[in-house]
C-alpha cells in the first residue's frame, strides 16, 4: 500500500464536492485515482502535483488547505479529508 497527496485544480468544478487536496491510500496510484473518482464522481478536475508517500509524521490539522485532521492513512481508502475515522 501506497499514500499519496493528491492536489487538484478545483477552479472549473467548484462547488461539486471536490477538496483541493485529497489523502488516498492505494495499492499504486491508478488505484488511489480510481478511490477518489469514485467518492467525489465526474467531472474530474485536472490534477496538478502528487505527492507519493508524504511524511506525516509532523503533520498538524491547519497544514492541509480545509485544516481538517487526518483519517487512518494506513487503510486503503481516502484519509484526507478524514472519511476514515470507524472503518477501513
Amino acid at each position: 500500500m501506497t499514500r499519496y497527496w493528491i492536489h487538484y485544480d478545483i477552479s472549473m468544478t467548484y462547488p461539486h464536492g471536490w477538496p483541493p487536496v485529497v489523502g488516498v491510500t492505494g495499492q499504486n496510484l491508478d488505484d488511489c485515482l480510481e478511490i477518489v473518482q469514485h467518492r467525489y464522481g465526474p467531472p474530474v478536475p485536472p490534477v496538478t502535483r502528487v505527492v507519493e508517500d508524504p511524511d506525516l509524521a509532523h503533520f498538524q490539522p491547519g497544514d492541509a488547505p480545509s485544516g481538517w485532521p487526518l483519517g487512518v492513512p494506513v487503510w486503503r481508502g481516502i484519509w484526507y479529508p478524514p472519511e476514515n475515522l470507524t472503518r477501513p
